[in-house]
């Protein structure tokens, strides 16, 4: 089974969708562009893949029914004022996917920075209470924060980077991801990829209860 988290960092708010979505569509934008040289006519210039565009459509049920992740259930109202704040405080938010076999593993799935470029709600007539929203969203990268030294030799560029003493290793628990094991870690989900390497676990990066993981 499919689980599509959403960690709101900005307002310290993780969520899981209550029903998994059907279709996830994934875009991938060219930025290749077309120059008109004189004598020369037009040459192509091609560049670097543009960020992804994710849409998909979700529903978001008024009960805890069959077949409704009912774990943490959450009504239509918290998600459809999460989707509106998220918005409003102009920030991003982290989609996370996972998948779980029956055995108690976790496979993962995905881990996507993405921002809110619009979305729909629909209700339909019969269902009452229930509500479906058609997400448009967009990947979200940010520019590396650097510091400019001056020295005798000239200016010197480095990343700023805040240290974190973290433990050597961790055992896996029932339900836990990489990513979840390197957010509470090590500070960012977003190094479960390192966690991956120093372990020698690869894609799906399946993890079992009671593994130990080294984290440094």
């Amino acid at each position: 089974m499919y689980r599509f988290i959403i960690n709101y960092e900005y307002r310290n708010i993780t969520a899981e969708l209550p029903v998994p979505p059907e279709v996830f569509t994934t875009r991938y934008n060219g930025r290749n562009t077309v120059v008109d040289l004189i004598n020369s006519g037009e040459i192509s210039i091609l560049k670097d893949i543009g960020l992804r565009n994710i849409s998909f459509s979700v529903l978001l049920p008024k009960d805890d029914n069959i077949g409704v992740n009912s774990s943490d259930f959450k009504e239509p109202l918290f998600f459809l004022n999460l989707f509106r704040n998220i918005m409003a405080d102009k920030k991003p938010f982290r989609l996370i996917i996972l998948r779980n076999l029956p055995d108690g593993r976790s496979i993962f799935g995905g881990d996507m920075m993405l921002s809110i470029e619009g979305y729909t709600v629909r209700e339909n007539g019969g269902e009452e209470g229930d509500f479906y929203v058609d997400l448009n969203l967009r990947e979200y990268r940010t520019a590396e924060i650097k510091k400019a030294e001056i020295t005798e030799k000239g200016v010197v560029e480095e990343v700023v980077r805040e240290s974190k003493e973290t433990a050597a290793s961790y055992t896996v628990k029932s339900g836990d991801c990489l990513w979840n094991i390197a957010k509470a870690q090590l500070g960012s989900g977003g190094l479960y990829t390192g966690i991956a390497e120093l372990n020698g676990i690869s894609y799906p990066y399946t993890i079992y209860p009671g593994q130990m993981l080294k984290l440094s």
